[in-house]
């Protein structure tokens, strides 16, 4: 089953960002989440002492294509709503 199907949500449907660019709700959600995804490492990686610049064992991009996959939904919802609130 698909995402739209499943949220009833038309994620082609047009955003237009403060730039002035338009993305889909789909393109808006995925890039928001990548951006989660590198801020979550970033912030273990901290904790953990390690220098992200000289270190390079973080490069997992299969681990987070998949968190990316799994949170596309929450967050086109998450989107939406916001979304629906602004109007």
């Amino acid at each position: 089953m698909k995402i739209p199907d499943v949220l009833n949500i038309d994620v082609k449907e047009p955003i237009e960002l403060d730039s002035g660019e338009e993305l889909s709700l789909y393109e808006v959600a995925r890039w928001s989440i990548l951006i989660q995804g590198v801020d979550l490492i970033e912030k273990k990686a901290r904790q953990l002492k390690i220098d992200l610049n000289k270190n390079k064992t973080w490069l997992k991009p299969l681990a987070l294509q998949k968190y990316i996959e799994e949170e596309t939904p929450s967050t086109i919802a998450r989107i939406n709503q916001l979304k629906e609130d602004e109007e």
